[in-house]
Formats: structure tokens, C-alpha cells, sequence
């Protein structure tokens, strides 16, 4: 069972929340479902009881990735997709390059090569795209999606050779990616065999969290009233507690604020507990975050916590897409971030998916 509730508009400044309710049990995996489409991340963080080992998971999934110097046309050349394409997971964004100023490139993790580019870099190259959903300006920008696993992309065709024109005269400056490649069946961290390829670890910090004041996840996680009123700030809440938590603010330890200084404190009922907070930093892999997901469901149900476990995940804000090739644009805000509360006691799941005004995720 699932449920897919955006939360009212003039309650969040034209931003998007989303929160779905799932079963952990389900067949249809809305959790799991709302990672494996989430391509490009930077940041995960996960908030547990202390005595949970969180540490030596997210080091367990910790994938390398690498920096390097691509033309655009090195990412069609046959032997390239032949290696690196179809044989497993090729995950690439281009780096320092705005989404909403700049043209902007990356191959999703399923073969897809988009490009979304400003009105006189469309005109020169030739290739037929669509108009992008979310400028500033009607007719200003465009997105081009190319799939690299199709039958068409070889030299012989025709669609080919267009795009390798294009590439070789419009768009044949070099470019800095930041690329993941992964085992296509474990996820797990494969060699990025290029020249020039600079290979990096991802960064793991942790630190704890005493007397820690968690909210209550059973109200929220309940089915019934879900639409009203006092559901709906409960959600909010704990949205914002997991903000916090993840910031390391002093809020989240303290019944009693200053109106004048904050004017948030965690709300009734809560549970008190000793945390564990883990974040990792890089190219993270949807399969590694996946897996660890997995991992903390199984282990929280094991341990039968008191208090939720939460995962918290953002995604690199210049991205063109954040969920499922959802057009993603930045303007004010690049935000397109998910939190996930488990409590597999109650074999449920609440998922937040949160982006900026100019996202197409819906």
C-alpha cells in the first residue's frame, strides 16, 4: 500500500514536497523505487540509534569515482559504449556548469545521454530535442536525449553521423565529468579504465548525538487521516527535524527554544535517544544508497529500535534531471533532495521528495 500526497502549495513557497507512504513489504518497492531513479547524488546521511553500526555500512558502500577531461564525442564512439555503456552502469555529470545558464551535460545510469542546452548551442548542432519545460524564458533553452544503447548509434546511421557532426563542430571543446561506473548486477565500484581518468574516495564522517529528541513516527506512519490538517504539520515536522539532525543543530536535543532566536521545537510526542550520524560525500551510486537502505531496514527490524532510523540523500543541484528524467532547472533553488523514515517494526515507510519551483518531478 502507498500514497502519493503533495503537500499544499502555499505552504512551502512554490517549492515541491511530496511524501509517499509504503509498505516495506510491498512488491512495488515505492522506497527502493525512489532511489534507483534518483541518478545524481552527492550527499547521503544516514540517523540512527548509537548502537546501530551505520560506520562500517556506509564504508562498506562507499564506490569510488573519477574526474576527467571528456570531448562529447568521445562518449559516442563505439568502443566507448561497447566497454562502458552496455556492459554495466555508467553514471557522468558535467562539472562546473550551471543548469540554468550553462549547457549541461550527463549519461543517467541507464544509457541515456542528455543534454540540456541554451537556444543558439540547439540551433547550431542539428540534433532534434525538445523545448525545456522550466526556463526563465519560453523557447530559451532545449533538452536533447539520446540513447546510447540503440541500434541507430553506430557509424553506419545516419542519426549517428548527425550527432557526431554536431559534436565534432559545435560542441568539441573538452569537458570535466564526474563519472561513477558500477557493476551492473552488485553495484559495486568497477575500474574506469580511460586516460587521464583521476580516481577519488568518497568522504565518511560521524559523529553522535546525546539525548537526542527523535519524533514519534507512528502517527505519521499510519494510513488513516493522512490529509488532514494536523497529519500534514506532523509531516512537515519531521522533515525538518531530519534537516536539522543532519546539520548537527542543538534543536534537536532541546524541548524549550527561544522564540526570539528559532521559533522551531521538536514536537509531542517524542522519543529520547543517543544518535548516530553518518554522512558520505561524492558520486554516490543509486545501487550503493540501495543497498544501504536495504541494510538499515533489515538491521533497525533486527534490533527493534525504539526510535526511527532515516536516510537522507541530496542530489547535485546543476543535475538536468532529478527523478526518472524529470526536467530539473535551478533559478532560485537547485534543491531536488529525499529523506527516508523506516520503522520495519510496522513494516512501513515514509518517503519525502523535495525540489525547487523549477522541477517537472511531480
Amino acid at each position: 500500500m502507498s500514497s502519493h500526497v503533495p503537500l499544499p502549495k502555499e505552504r512551502h513557497s512554490k517549492s515541491k514536497l511530496f511524501v509517499t507512504l509504503s509498505s516495506l513489504s510491498s512488491k512495488k518497492k515505492e522506497h527502493l523505487k525512489c532511489i534507483k531513479t534518483h541518478a545524481f547524488n552527492y550527499r547521503c546521511t544516514i540517523i540512527a540509534p548509537e548502537s546501530a553500526d551505520i560506520g562500517q555500512l556506509v564504508k562498506a558502500h562507499a564506490n569510488c569515482y573519477y574526474r576527467i577531461t571528456l570531448k562529447l564525442s568521445d562518449l559516442i564512439d563505439p568502443a566507448f559504449i561497447a566497454e562502458f555503456v552496455k556492459k554495466n552502469t555508467l553514471i557522468a555529470l558535467s562539472l562546473g556548469r550551471r543548469i540554468d545558464t550553462d549547457d549541461v551535460f550527463a549519461i543517467d545510469g541507464h544509457g541515456t545521454l542528455i543534454l540540456s542546452v541554451c537556444k543558439d548551442t540547439y540551433e547550431s548542432l542539428g540534433i532534434v530535442g525538445t523545448q525545456a519545460e522550466v526556463p526563465l524564458e519560453r523557447g530559451s533553452r532545449f533538452v536533447i536525449k539520446i540513447d546510447l544503447r540503440a541500434a541507430c548509434m553506430v557509424p553506419e546511421k545516419k542519426y549517428y553521423q548527425r550527432i557526431k557532426a554536431g559534436f565534432d563542430t559545435v560542441l568539441n571543446e573538452g569537458i570535466e565529468f564526474l563519472v561513477g561506473y558500477y557493476d551492473a548486477e552488485t553495484g559495486g565500484s568497477l575500474n574506469f579504465d580511460v586516460p587521464g581518468a583521476a580516481q577519488y574516495t568518497p568522504v565518511v564522517e560521524e559523529h553522535t548525538v546525546a539525548d537526542a529528541l527523535v519524533p514519534q513516527l507512528s502517527e505519521l506512519l499510519a494510513a488513516k487521516g493522512k490529509a488532514a490538517e494536523d497529519w500534514i504539520e506532523r509531516a512537515q515536522d519531521v522533515f525538518e527535524w531530519v534537516g536539522l539532525a543532519t546539520l548537527g543543530s542543538s534543536q534537536v536535543t532541546s524541548p524549550v527554544t527561544d522564540s526570539e532566536v528559532c521559533e522551531y521545537a521538536v514536537s509531542e510526542p517524542y522519543t529520547k535517544a543517543n544518535l548516530r550520524v553518518v554522512s558520505i560525500s561524492g558520486m554516490l551510486s543509486p545501487m550503493a544508497i540501495s543497498a544501504m537502505a536495504h541494510s538499515l531496514a533489515t538491521q533497525a527490524s533486527t534490533q527493534g529500535a525504539a526510535c526511527g532510523t532515516f536516510l537522507c540523500v541530496w542530489g547535485h543541484e546543476d543535475a538536468p534531471v532529478s527523478w526518472a528524467l524529470s526536467e530539473h532547472s535551478y533559478l532560485t533553488s537547485g534543491e531536488h533532495m529525499y529523506v527516508q523514515a523506516y520503522m520495519p517494526q510496522n513494516d512501513r515507510c515514509a518517503i519525502f521528495q523535495a525540489c525547487g519551483p523549477w522541477d517537472s518531478h511531480s
